[in-house]
């Protein structure tokens, strides 16, 4: 049986509701549960969706929270996070211009012992200010509907603000965290959302080191990786505000599917269509527009699915896999 495994990026609300949409057609046409994959990768908006998978959640509830239609019993501990959340107030960007660091020790040494390794973003995140929304209160608060273990085959991605470093909660050898927590951190989007404190390091947002992270899991032995990146772009013409950085980040994912295939793994990669774009917009953090954006990436990503070529990579996708969840 081989071995998959799920990478879901970084990319707001919108991109809450676009892994949404995503993942409701991979289990419908598909007939694949996404909460069977060997291991779940989450950045961002993706550890949301990651952690949700991973706790029991099914795709189409994540499809119908995002649709605003009933949740089966399984999807009810959606619920919580609907009237436990935290208000996202609109971004000022006048908060962003007071408070800027000087760079870091860390951070300083890090790209004197590996140049090679220098990403401006994870740079920019360790000088900007912190932000003035505060997540961790909300974080703890919904604690209890988490439990106490770490789910199985759950990493979730954020970056040292010292440094810009990735860590990977969840993976072998990272620090340990609350699930809430790590979830936490890896939203914790520089300049805008409270850098998030575990055991005495800050970190922000895991979309900083990179909007996929999806080159973490080149060593894991999986046969097919799974891509749902948010803030890229499938081929095609690109028109809109967001045209250059959404290219940009569809480079940045050529080069992470290259390494992941060279180590043996068969990618698929699902990126919005311009269709879908158009429906997401250039706020990430817009937050009336989730079931237009599940929508439309349910229909553009099943449409892609019955594409051969595609068709044929998935082909060894285990149908019959049972879902990795905690027992209840």
């Amino acid at each position: 049986m081989a071995r998959a495994g799920l990478v879901l990026g970084a990319g707001g609300l919108t991109g809450q509701a676009y892994h949404a949409g995503v993942l409701a057609a991979l289990e419908a046409e598909l007939g694949w549960d996404p909460r069977s994959a060997e291991l779940v990768v989450g950045s961002s908006a993706g550890s949301l969706t990651g952690a949700a998978l991973r706790l029991g959640v099914p795709a189409h509830d994540l499809a119908a929270s995002a649709l605003g239609t009933e949740l089966s019993a399984e999807g009810a501990f959606l619920a919580a996070f609907d009237q436990e959340g935290p208000e996202i107030p609109p971004f000022d960007a006048r908060h962003a211009l007071h408070g800027w660091r000087l760079p870091s020790v860390g951070l300083l040494a890090r790209t004197v012992r590996r140049p090679w390794e220098f990403r401006p973003s994870a740079a920019a995140a360790t000088l900007l200010p912190a932000g003035f929304v505060d997540i961790t209160g909300p974080a703890d608060t919904l604690a209890p509907h988490l439990g106490t273990e770490w789910p199985d085959g759950l990493w979730i991605c954020a970056a040292r603000r010292s440094d810009g470093a990735r860590v990977a909660f969840g993976r072998a050898g990272s620090p340990p965290a609350p699930l809430g927590r790590a979830v936490a951190a890896s939203c914790a989007i520089p300049g805008y959302f409270s850098p998030v404190e575990i055991d005495g390091v800050e970190y922000v947002d895991g979309g900083v080191h990179s909007p996929t992270n999806a080159d973490i899991v080149r060593n894991e032995g999986l046969d097919l990786v799974i891509v749902s990146s948010p803030m890229s772009a499938a081929h095609g013409r690109m028109r809109g505000a967001d045209a250059g950085i959404r290219w940009a980040l569809h480079r940045r994912l050529d080069l992470e599917v290259r390494r992941l295939r060279r180590a043996g793994a068969e990618v698929v990669r699902i990126e919005p269509k311009s269709s879908t774009r158009t429906v997401m917009g250039v706020n990430a953090m817009a937050d009336d527009r989730a079931g237009e954006v599940a929508d439309a990436a349910r229909s553009d990503t099943a449409a892609y699915l019955a594409l051969p070529r595609v068709a044929a990579r998935l082909a060894a996708l285990p149908r019959n896999a049972r879902p990795r969840i905690p027992a209840r």
